[in-house]
């Protein structure tokens, strides 16, 4: 049964890589519709989320199947659908990271300029003169400037990461200076 399956399966996708035969490739897919939605619910967990893969998986697979020669199809399609699910939750996952970051950095008021005393002001202002050059630069254009991580990095022609790094490290010599 599994074997007369995978003939159909190939003879599907010739079809559709000879003669961009999408019926006989739709008619494929939805053959094992079943399978991928599985694979979608197991790692997204979210019926809307997964409803939503499994048509980007199909148009993933039009995609895949004119480069991609193809043995076995059904643990091929298995894999196909478990990376693009897991690539969609490490995206989420960075975006979330992302968010949260700049959130942590705009909703902490201790360096905010417009949030500290004027005495604690001198202080950080000596102590900003203490930072590297490049965590001076990030932090002025990030707390004084309001730009966004990602306006720096554009700016600076640095990757979003060495930006919050930069600001990191700059915060935390900034609360060791402050705190002596």
């Amino acid at each position: 049964m599994e074997k007369e399956k995978n003939i159909r399966a190939h003879e599907a996708i010739k079809q559709y890589v000879d003669n961009q035969d999408q019926t006989a490739l739709a008619e494929l897919y939805q053959s094992y519709m079943p399978l991928v939605r599985g694979v979608c619910l197991k790692y997204l967990k979210d019926q809307e989320k997964s409803k939503d893969a499994v048509m980007s998986i199909y148009e993933l697979l039009c995609k895949k199947l004119k480069t991609n020669k193809v043995e076995d199809f059904k643990p091929w399609l298995y894999v196909v659908s478990k990376n693009y699910c897991l690539d969609l939750l490490r995206k989420e996952k960075r975006q979330i990271e992302k968010e949260n970051i700049a959130f942590d950095m705009y909703s902490s008021d201790i360096f905010h300029p417009d949030s500290i005393e004027e005495e604690l002001y001198d202080k950080l202002q000596d102590c900003i003169g203490k930072l590297t050059e490049e965590q001076k630069t990030c932090i002025d254009e990030f707390y004084f400037k309001n730009k966004s991580y990602d306006m720096i990095a554009e700016e600076q022609k640095i990757s979003w990461n060495r930006v919050r790094s930069r600001i990191q490290n700059g915060r935390r010599m900034l609360k060791n200076c402050i705190e002596k």
